[in-house]
């Protein structure tokens, strides 16, 4: 488990980090940048599919850390790559389906509205400043 925790954060939540700026501050990327994470997700993104399974968790037929981790980092890498990109790095494996069993557990719902409330608390605090 702690592999794919680490890859997952390591080799792609870390390397899409980058267009973070552009995707949810209002920044800007330049092109080197892009084309970096780009280049860096067409090697990365294989070599994850390959240590998953999602079937139907990241490891096989077991909730693990490594889904506690992915929950959260997929649909953000996923956005700010759609975002900024213009695409959708993780179209060849099924991130959408994976993601999308967590829709309706109660514990998700719940941290997915907080989530949503302090991301609004922080863009209110932020408009403030300027």
């Amino acid at each position: 488990m702690r592999e794919l925790i680490v890859y997952l954060e390591m080799h792609i939540e870390l390397v899409v980090r980058e267009l973070y700026g552009q995707a949810f501050y209002g920044g800007q990327s330049s092109d080197a940048v892009k084309d970096k994470v780009r280049k860096q997700l067409a090697r990365n993104i294989p070599a994850l599919a390959k240590l998953t399974k999602f079937a139907p968790y990241m490891a096989g037929d077991t909730f693990t850390l490594a889904d506690c981790a992915a929950v959260f980092h997929l649909p953000i890498v996923s956005s700010a790559c759609k975002l900024v990109l213009e695409e959708d790095v993780f179209a060849d494996i099924p991130i959408k389906a994976y993601t999308q069993q967590w829709a309706d557990n109660p514990h998700m719902k719940k941290i997915q509205a907080d989530r949503k409330a302090n991301g609004e608390l922080m863009a209110t605090l932020r408009a403030a400043r300027t």
